[in-house]
């Protein structure tokens, strides 16, 4: 009976109270609730609002000059 494991073998375990899976539920949504806010106001809001300046500089550049400048056109010579 020196084996550590056999000692917790022998042990009554009680059992979790009444409202445990609520308290447990509970906790686990209010910590993803501030994660996902978390989430998004730290990753997806800067993204969103970089991308979102990007298209309305586009825009302010296409009215002033008349010209789209397509990035994804190579550039060169022929062009």
């Amino acid at each position: 009976m020196n084996d550590p494991l056999e000692k917790l073998a022998l042990l009554e375990v009680p059992e979790p109270p009444a409202e445990f899976d609520r308290q447990l539920h509970r906790r686990l949504n209010q910590r993803l609730i501030v994660q996902h806010m978390a989430d998004l106001l730290l990753r997806a809001m800067p993204w969103a609002i970089l991308e979102m300046a990007r298209a309305v500089l586009g825009l302010f550049g296409f009215t002033l000059t008349g010209r789209f400048d397509d990035e994804r056109r190579p550039k060169g010579p022929d062009v």
